[in-house]
């Protein structure tokens, strides 16, 4: 099978932390580690920084860097760089609908929003979040609005689950 999916923080995030904590969700994580092994999902290494930001105990963090640290696939190339150079001037000309502080979040080297976008619109992937399409958002740059704009394909965290036939 091929890579299909490119996974945003938020879905790692709301999942140890909400729906498939690591106390009794590890059929999820473990069903990611699989996925990611056979090259049907991955995430960025954007997304990892971001997962790394939490102290030593935070589980979400250890798993990261303990199970899933070869799969947050390197964002370095020129292709993807171009893209991204693409998606953060298209951003950047809508200061008629996001306020200034939106785009200053979007465009941030913290936030890997954009470099997700970016990965996916390079390597043809569906991007996974918890965010949802709203086109009259102006306090943030979601992850699908932009995917609109640009033709890519986004779904839920549960909707990859139902396409990969994930079972509890």
């Amino acid at each position: 099978m091929s890579l299909r999916f490119v996974i945003d923080s938020n879905v790692f995030i709301e999942a140890a932390r909400r729906y498939y904590s690591f106390d009794f969700g590890t059929k999820f994580w473990d069903f990611l580690v699989e996925q990611a092994k056979e090259g049907v999902l991955c995430s960025i290494d954007k997304v990892f920084n971001e997962l790394n930001k939490g102290d030593k105990t935070d589980l979400l963090k250890q798993w990261a860097n303990d199970k899933f640290k070869n799969y947050f696939y390197p964002t370095n190339n020129n292709e993807i760089i171009n893209s991204y150079k693409e998606i953060i001037q298209f951003v950047a000309k809508k200061n008629n609908q996001y306020s200034q502080q939106a785009i200053d979040e979007f465009l941030s080297e913290k936030v890997a929003d954009a470099w997700i976008i970016a990965f996916a619109k390079h390597n043809n992937l569906i991007v996974v979040t918890h965010e949802s399409f709203n086109p009259s958002s102006k306090k943030k740059v979601l992850i699908p609005n932009v995917c609109k704009d640009f033709n890519i394909k986004y779904i839920t965290t549960f909707e990859m689950l139902k396409e990969l036939n994930f079972r509890l």
